[in-house]
């Protein structure tokens, strides 16, 4: 009988320690999730909408591209045929030699009546040779100025009616 009260009793000892360790176990889950959460919600305070860049008064560029729908082999034979007219191709995109291709088709022009009818996509070397020419003359290097920096100078002196030193000095381009 003391046997069988022994064995009764280190059962319960033995289910009261279970207990105990299973409850500790519990709690250090539960005391890791909450530091666990505190530090995620740290961490999204880091990305609190005051501390984040407000970059709504910026103006916004944003480029639409229609689908090429011409085969690259005709965009190509344009290309040459622009090259022949004694225009830079480089200066057309796909979408816009596609564009080229369908007016010219609508109006009969020739590629070079085209293009002679786009003011800021004539420029041949002569125009570039005379704005070098000006800059030096305003004591402005123009080989300081990269060719295709230049030619976005050339447009932007047709757009703005402004000559191309004033371009260059607002481009900070003095000496």
């Amino acid at each position: 009988m003391k046997s069988k009260k022994l064995l009764f009793l280190f059962c319960i000892v033995i289910l009261i320690v279970g207990i105990v360790v299973f409850i500790r176990m519990d709690d250090k889950k539960t005391t890791k999730n909450q530091d666990l959460e505190t530090s995620s919600s740290q961490s999204s305070d880091n990305f609190d909408k005051s501390k984040v860049i407000d970059y709504s008064n910026e103006t916004e560029v944003s480029f639409s591209y229609e689908e090429v729908t011409i085969p690259m082999e005709e965009i190509e034979k344009y290309r040459e045929e622009i090259e022949k007219a004694g225009f830079d191709s480089t200066l057309f995109t796909d979408q816009e030699i596609q564009t080229m291709q369908a007016k010219i088709k609508k109006s009969g022009q020739t590629i070079s009546q085209y293009i002679n009818s786009l003011p800021d996509k004539v420029i041949d070397e002569k125009e570039i040779e005379k704005a070098r020419e000006e800059l030096r003359a305003a004591n402005i290097d123009p080989d300081k100025i990269y060719n295709n920096e230049l030619v976005d100078m050339i447009k932007q002196t047709k757009k703005e009616n402004k000559s191309i030193v004033d371009i260059a000095k607002e481009n900070k381009h003095e000496n």
